[in-house]
């Protein structure tokens, strides 16, 4: 099932931006690659694709970062630098703590230099320790469940080459991987492949997630791998798992969104809200609603992006407020960063069941642009995030926005 409501015109939102930390300096990370999050003191974290003291090509292998609110003001901490090889090199995705205040993270690795899969960083008196727990690939990103086991996209999968979504749980002789399901090996595989952000829990033990590639490919898709589904993951209770397609987009709509480049959020009622890149009656991208309702799951789209001035090509994770409002990044904006700068945009549904879509701020370059990877929120309500370049060395920055 599909629907396609009339959306309220733009309206631009009164809110506070401010630039928390500019990369590249010295032997500092650079070009963030990932979204933030936030520990329970307040804290945020991340990870930088590229930088530190580590030599992968002509740049750094990434790190590992903390920003620190003291004083009212905020001071980054590089934690740990990677080196590549046995060190691992690259980290991307989302990072995830355990129950010991160890951080979790994946690794691409570095082409010739090796060093992908999951690393763990825990913390010491003479610093943070890494060690690599998974070495054959893995990310964006990492899911972990009340017994410290995590789920994401790891390993090749059963055809080599388009992963699967796999456990790692720790035993007495290390860490044990299981490939719960593997991708299908062709390029047009009608289930999915390529998972771009984090799959996520929906309170009864089931994974949901997002796919970048497969479904429906050419001539509705844009391009030949497909335009991407949206996917459950359902616990058999024997230990394996039952893969399920919720949604291929373009499956009932030729105004369907294309190309999911975030994962889920999930609301209080058990719906589940994404973008797609592309698609829409615009081509611009689509914020949408997943419902289930009389044994079937139906796609709705909340927001078409018209124009690209306000934003447009969503990408990175959503997030709701107490209120029930959603918040967002995407590109479009201001002409003149290479692209375009980027937006940070508010959805605020309404007693009509429409949305209303505000502008709350457009990157101009110098406080960053390519907002690529999503926010975080905290319990007042003040967003989080980070570019991927721009800022005062034109290497990223990360941010806060008060709504």
């Amino acid at each position: 099932m599909f629907a396609m409501p009339l959306g309220l015109p733009p309206v631009w939102g009164a809110a506070k931006y401010q630039v928390l930390h500019n990369f590249g300096s010295g032997n500092d990370g650079s070009g963030p690659y990932g979204p933030l999050i936030l520990s329970g003191e307040g804290n945020l974290y991340g990870v930088t694709g590229d930088g530190g003291s580590g030599q992968c090509s002509d740049y750094g292998c990434g790190t590992v970062f903390e920003l620190e609110r003291k004083n009212g003001a905020w001071r980054e901490s590089v934690l740990y630098n990677f080196t590549a090889g046995n060190d691992g090199a690259i980290p991307w995705g989302s990072l995830t703590f355990d129950n010991s205040g160890d951080l979790l993270g994946t690794l691409q690795g570095d082409n010739g230099l090796g060093g992908s899969g999951v690393f763990r960083l825990s913390p010491g008196s003479g610093g943070w320790s890494n060690a690599l727990i998974y070495t054959d690939g893995a990310g964006p990103g990492l899911l972990m469940d009340d017994l410290g086991n995590l789920y994401g996209e790891m390993g090749p999968g059963q055809y080599k080459y388009y992963g699967a979504i796999a456990d790692l749980s720790s035993g007495s002789n290390g860490w044990n991987y299981d490939a719960l399901y593997s991708f299908c090996g062709q390029q047009r595989c009608p289930d999915g492949y390529g998972p771009p952000a984090t799959p996520i829990w929906d309170g009864n033990d089931n994974m949901f997630g997002t796919t970048l590639y497969g479904g429906i490919g050419q001539p509705a898709c844009w391009i030949s791998y497909g335009c991407g589904v949206v996917y459950e993951m359902i616990p058999n209770g024997n230990g394996t798992w039952t893969y399920i397609v919720l949604h291929r987009f373009l499956e009932f709509s030729p105004s369907d969104g294309q190309s999911p480049e975030g994962g889920l959020v999930m609301d209080k009622s058990g719906n589940f809200y994404g973008t797609t890149a592309l698609g829409g009656a615009y081509d611009n991208g689509i914020v949408f609603k997943l419902s289930h309702s009389s044994g079937d799951w139906g796609l709705k789209v909340l927001y078409d992006f018209p124009d690209c001035k306000l934003g447009c090509g969503p990408s990175g994770n959503l997030v709701f407020d107490k209120s029930g409002n959603l918040y967002g990044v995407n590109g479009g904006g201001l002409p003149h960063c290479g692209y375009d700068c980027g937006v940070i945009y508010k959805l605020s549904p309404q007693k009509s069941g429409k949305w209303k879509y505000s502008v709350l701020h457009k990157f101009t370059g110098k406080d960053g642009n390519f907002p690529g990877f999503g926010m975080a929120i905290d319990g007042n309500g003040n967003l989080f995030g980070v570019t991927t370049s721009g800022g005062k060395y034109n290497q990223g920055v990360a941010f806060e926005i008060t709504p």
